[in-house]
């Protein structure tokens, strides 16, 4: 076995993702999620809200985020009795706090200390995934297609892949064609944000406050004509841009907030099938992952929109839904550990094949 740990914290905030995953065989062994103390989520959404972007807050949430995903990583040792010299290295993606490549000069910034994780934890730690690929021309994100192409490189059909966490992207895999993918637009962020503000909710689940509502059609057409949703691929955003402040600028007096939510869960299932159906092959299978892999009535939706496609949780071929990108990451970390370049030319539009990432050694 060639045993990785992957780290990974979405857009949706909802936990750190941690995944112990036999890389050679692509195979995850255990997977567990430890939600961020509720000082770390706080600093982190006072960032995000642009309440606290001073340079010391911003410093001590990266340590502060680096001791959680160590924690998280010991955590799952300890559930697997293991030790810290049975694993190769940790690929952890961090948590992205912004991400803007349509401006004069791209950035993305990914928090937690890689030097904490590797003291805490006592492995070597790989991170900082997107950088090289912004120098290089590229977007800095998705990274998940080349991933699904790993897990899915004996299908013959042409399929679909989708990740629906904050933000939601997709990948198209045909054993014909070079793979491809990129960012859709919102995935659960806006809905996530809704229902919070309403409700009190941290998500809805299974979309059952939705399904009270009533989609508002000329909001959901103001919706699909927002500039990076008809934007051409390459293409990737940040969660920040769809914002609540992106939505309360289009909505108008009268609208119910059930209704609004029900709009946005249509938003998010359009942005995925137009995606779809502007193949010009026809797509037999579509996989959900990531957290809006649970949400039936988005699941059901995106179903009656395809109703030439076969949609599905990607549980149903046995993969993870929860972990994918968290194993993503180790795998990942095992090519920057094995120097073998990737090649993301075709989904992020970087210049060439490229090791990703830096590598934190353990300096014991």
């Amino acid at each position: 076995m060639s045993l990785y740990i992957g780290l990974m914290s979405g857009t949706s905030m909802d936990g750190i993702d941690t995944a112990l995953v036999d890389v050679s065989k692509n195979i995850l062994l255990c997977g567990i999620t430890k939600k961020y103390s509720k000082e770390v989520k706080t600093r982190i959404e006072r960032l995000l809200s642009g309440s606290d972007l001073s340079l010391a807050s911003i410093c001590q949430l990266n340590t502060l985020i680096g001791k959680e995903f160590a924690y998280a990583v010991n955590e799952l040792l300890q559930k697997v009795k293991l030790s810290a010299n049975d694993i190769c290295a940790i690929g952890s993606h961090g948590q992205t706090v912004c991400h803007d490549t349509t401006c004069d000069i791209p950035y993305t910034l990914q928090l937690g200390c890689a030097h904490t994780i590797s003291e805490l934890t006592g492995i070597t730690v790989v991170a900082d995934f997107r950088t090289r690929d912004l120098v290089l021309g590229g977007q800095g994100a998705p990274f998940a297609p080349l991933y699904h192409q790993q897990l899915f490189k004996d299908e013959n059909n042409y399929i679909a892949v989708v990740n629906i966490g904050g933000i939601a992207n997709i990948t198209f895999i045909n054993a014909s064609e070079p793979i491809k993918g990129w960012d859709i637009g919102p995935g659960n962020c806006l809905m996530d944000a809704w229902i919070m503000k309403h409700q009190g909710l941290a998500y809805d689940a299974e979309g059952a406050w939705a399904q009270q509502g009533e989609v508002i059609e000329p909001l959901l057409e103001t919706l699909m004509s927002d500039s990076f949703i008809i934007s051409s691929a390459p293409k990737s955003i940040g969660k920040e841009y769809f914002s609540l402040s992106w939505l309360e600028r289009y909505l108008k007096e009268g609208y119910r907030p059930v209704d609004i939510q029900k709009t946005l869960l249509a938003f998010t299932a359009k942005t995925i099938t137009v995606a779809v159906l502007n193949e010009k092959e026809h797509v037999k299978r579509m996989y959900l992952c990531g957290g809006g892999a649970h949400n039936l009535a988005l699941l059901q939706l995106i179903a009656q929109l395809l109703p030439q496609t076969s949609v599905m949780s990607i549980s149903e071929v046995g993969i993870s839904p929860d972990y994918l990108e968290a194993m993503m990451f180790a795998w990942f970390a095992a090519q920057t550990v094995n120097r073998i370049p990737v090649d993301l030319s075709t989904i992020t539009g970087s210049r060439r094949p490229v090791i990703l990432g830096a590598i934190y050694p353990v300096t014991k």
